[in-house]
Parts: structure tokens; sequence; C-alpha cells
């Protein structure tokens, strides 16, 4: 009976994992989502949304039943049970780290002046600088995976995704949905780290790692409208510090002009500041994909195998070309 009900207890995970509050896929944030689609509808357009036309916009029918759609929710649900296991990886080492730093910082400079206590400047402050560290983690993590081939192999499993759903966040390699998260704790804790070793504990009212309220606050508004195809953009000076839907939309697009541009996640400060910055105008059209047929990215199995002969590949040659130089 045990071994029944923890066999149901991991087929039924999915179901758990959706309604995690600390997620960006906790449930109620793609609801929030299409809440917040209908409000800018609403605001641009100035007029009002029947609920079919409100549907469509939210839930578009010929983008569901594409095939590209299809193996996106098929990953989706490979994704999950992989988090499963990564989320316990990723926590444990970014706990680590941080208390990694901490030590590091007593070993070098002795101990750290006398803890304070509970400090809603010290957690605001921290909340603020662990967001623009989590941007820039995204944004090198990002920029990694589109320069560096043998990762470009495996980021090409997210960029094969001919229309947009936010479904298509879950379009992603194991080793992507693993490299992304470390390299962003590892940027996070050389933040989060010495302010804990400074400040202690104590003075952290909310925990800024796991439940940072600015990231919150775009789980729950535009974050799951960044793979949509919905035409909404965010032009001059705006559009240099957030990232609109149509910022993602440019960063699938085929157009080679738009390629390795628009890699952050909330925010477009890093790619203005690293000269990766596309700001997409009203009105600019998009298509989508990797520009050319790979038919091996077209189902689950592919998805996962391919990346890895290929990657392989590329690392071999590279070993061959750097013997061959030394010799």
């Amino acid at each position: 009976m045990n071994f029944l009900t923890e066999a149901l207890s991991y087929l039924l995970y999915p179901v758990f994992f959706v309604g995690q509050a600390n997620s960006q896929y906790y449930w109620p944030t793609y609801i929030a989502a299409a809440m917040c689609a209908l409000l800018i509808y609403l605001v641009i357009k100035r007029r009002r949304l029947g609920l079919k036309k409100a549907l469509n916009l939210v839930l578009p029918a010929k983008l569901l039943a594409h095939n590209s759609t299809k193996l996106d929710l098929k990953l989706m649900v490979l994704g999950i049970y992989y988090i499963m296991i990564q989320g316990l990886m990723v926590g444990g080492l970014t706990r680590i780290s941080v208390e990694t730093v901490g030590h590091t910082l007593t070993a070098l400079l002795g101990q750290p002046p006398t803890a304070i206590g509970p400090s809603f400047i010290v957690t605001g402050t921290s909340i603020l600088l662990v967001f623009l560290a989590v941007e820039f983690g995204y944004w090198f993590s990002h920029l990694l995976m589109h320069k560096v081939p043998a990762l470009w192999e495996f980021h090409k499993v997210h960029h094969s995704a001919e229309v947009l759903t936010p479904l298509t966040e879950w379009r992603q390699h194991p080793l992507e949905l693993a490299l992304f998260p470390v390299l962003v704790g590892m940027v996070v804790c050389l933040v989060q780290g010495p302010i804990i070793w400074y400040f202690g504990p104590a003075s952290q009212i909310i925990n800024p790692v796991s439940a940072n309220l600015l990231s919150m606050a775009f789980w729950y508004t535009i974050l799951h409208l960044r793979h949509s195809e919905l035409p909404f953009y965010a032009t001059g000076t705006l559009g240099k510090i957030i990232q609109a839907p149509a910022h993602h939309q440019v960063h699938h697009s085929t157009n080679p002009a738009h390629y390795d541009k628009n890699l952050g996640y909330c925010l477009s400060i890093w790619d203005w500041a690293f000269g990766t910055l596309y700001v997409p105008q009203k009105g600019e059209k998009f298509s989508y994909g990797l520009g050319h047929g790979d038919s091996a990215l077209e189902t689950v199995v592919g998805s996962m195998i391919a990346p890895i002969g290929r990657a392989g590949t590329i690392i071999l040659r590279k070993l061959r070309i750097m013997k061959t130089t030394n010799a």
C-alpha cells in the first residue's frame, strides 16, 4: 500500500508543483497574467471585449492546436518531473554557497559586526540588490547559452518553437533547466552572502532568495506573456528598463538582425548596458523558430537526445583541434 501511495504521489507531482506559492509556475500566476493581458488590451484599444474575443486573446485556438504547442505540452510534463529532482540540488547549492561566502568573509576580514534585528531598510535593500543579481545572472546564463556552441545545441530546443504560448517556457532541455538556476544562484549568493554575513540572518524580514517581492510582482503580471504573440510593446526609456512581450518576441524571431538580442528576464537594463538590447517598435511583426527545419527537435525523444550528441561532437572537435595545435 505504501508503494502505491508513493507511486501515486509521484504521478500527481505536477498538480502539487503548480500549487507552490513561491514558484513562478504557481497556477494563479497564469490567471493573473491573462487578466493583465486583458487589462492592457482594454487600455490600448479602448474598447470592450466580448467573452469569445477575450478567450481567443488569452487562449488563441490556432496557436493551441499547433504541433509546436503540442510538443511544448509534452516537454512541460517531462520538465516538471525533472525539476522535482533539480529543486533539491539547486536549493541545497544556494544555501551552501551563501554560507560559504559568509565563512570566506570571516576568514578574510574577521568576525562581522554585531548582528542587528529585523530591519525593513536592510530587507528592502536586499530585495532590490538580489533582484538585480537574479536579472544579471539570468542575462549572463542566457548569453552563454547563445554564444557557446555546445550550449547552443541545448538551447536550440527552446528556440525551435514555431509559435509562442506560455507553454513554450517549458520547451527546454534538462541541462538548460539545471544550468540557469545554478548560475543565477551563484551570482545571487555573491550578493546575499555578504548581506547576511554583515547584518545577520535575523535582519531579513523576508528572505529575498525564496520570496523576492519584485520577482513575484513580475510573475503575477507579464511573466507568462513573454511567451505569447500578443502585440504589447514598451518603447523609449521604458523599453530600456523592462522586458515587454514584444521584446521576447524579438528574441525568438527568425530575423538575423534579432539574433542574440533581449536576453533579460524581467528587465532590459543588462541588455542595454552590454549592447544586446533591441527595442521593438509598435507594429513590428515576427516569425518564430530556428529559421530552418530540424526534424530531430520535433519530437520529445529527439529534443532530449539530439542536443547531447551534437554538443558532444562540438566538444570532441574542439579537443582534437587543441591537441593538434599543441602537438
